[in-house]
């Protein structure tokens, strides 16, 4: 467990040198680099929204058509154009998905972690090395992986090819082929995703990325970083200290008026 910034900042530094990750520049300008997942509860499992009980019968081609038809007349910016800029941006508003957020900054994460915490729990980062988490895939994929390359297409299907082959939910979903989880990078469809550094893990046949083969092993790249209870005030205000606010992490009239709020509250 950490119990300060700098304890997180160190913590996170031991994992780089014990995966021995390699920092140089790759194709494409790419680097090794950790990707982080803030929870509110250090409990709750690396599951994404549309595998968790809640929504464990839901058809996911009835949401993704419903999502589309709804929301193209409340986008200000410009429209996805493909149906993977349409899936990050249902994810980015909370609909349920095989996708669960990840970021490239530490930071964030630990924002998401300990923002509006409802106590109760400790709190948890999540790191995870993305280009170890892809070699699984064993399709020689080297770093992460980008919506149009081929490799992408057996975790999400054209609609109307997906409507034919059936729902997810609950079982199997039987229009995914693909069954470990895979780092893959986002379109930048919305000003938030930028601003939160997001990156993203999609999910095919299995639930949760710390049930696979891999992540069970000794070998494992992915960590769990606890925050005590306690802990969390003290550390909020460290982060509010190094300017890692609300208006950061939510580019909008409404990021501003929280910190607003939290500049004036006693």
């Amino acid at each position: 467990m950490i119990t300060s910034l700098a304890e997180y900042l160190s913590a996170l530094k031991g994992l780089e040198s014990n995966w021995k990750l390699d920092n140089q520049k790759k194709p494409y300008h790419e680097r090794e680099n950790l990707w982080f997942r803030g929870q509110h509860d250090a409990g709750w499992p690396l599951t994404p929204k549309l595998y968790r009980k809640k929504f464990y019968s839901a058809d996911e081609n009835e949401i993704r058509q419903e999502f589309q038809s709804r929301a193209i007349q409340m986008i200000q910016g410009r429209a996805p154009v493909d149906k993977w800029e349409w899936y990050f941006l249902m994810q980015h508003y909370g609909a349920p998905t095989r996708l669960l957020d990840w970021t490239d900054n530490p930071l964030i994460a630990l924002y998401f972690a300990l923002a509006d915490n409802p106590g109760g729990s400790d709190a948890a980062v999540w790191a995870l090395n993305p280009w170890w988490l892809n070699k699984q895939m064993k399709k020689g994929v080297k770093g992460v992986i980008l919506p149009d390359w081929s490799e992408a297409q057996s975790y999400l299907r054209d609609l109307e090819d997906a409507f034919e082959t059936g729902a997810v939910g609950g079982e199997w979903p039987e229009h995914i082929t693909a069954r470990v989880p895979a780092a893959i990078d986002p379109p930048h469809v919305d000003r938030r995703v930028a601003a939160q550094s997001s990156r993203f893990v999609i999910f095919g046949k299995t639930h949760d990325l710390m049930k696979t083969k891999a992540a069970r092993s000794r070998s494992r790249q992915v960590e769990k970083i606890k925050i005590p209870l306690k802990a969390i005030p003290a550390i909020q205000e460290e982060m509010y200290f190094c300017g890692i606010t609300h208006s950061l992490v939510f580019p909008d009239l409404e990021g501003l008026c929280r910190d607003l709020c939290r500049k004036c509250s006693g």
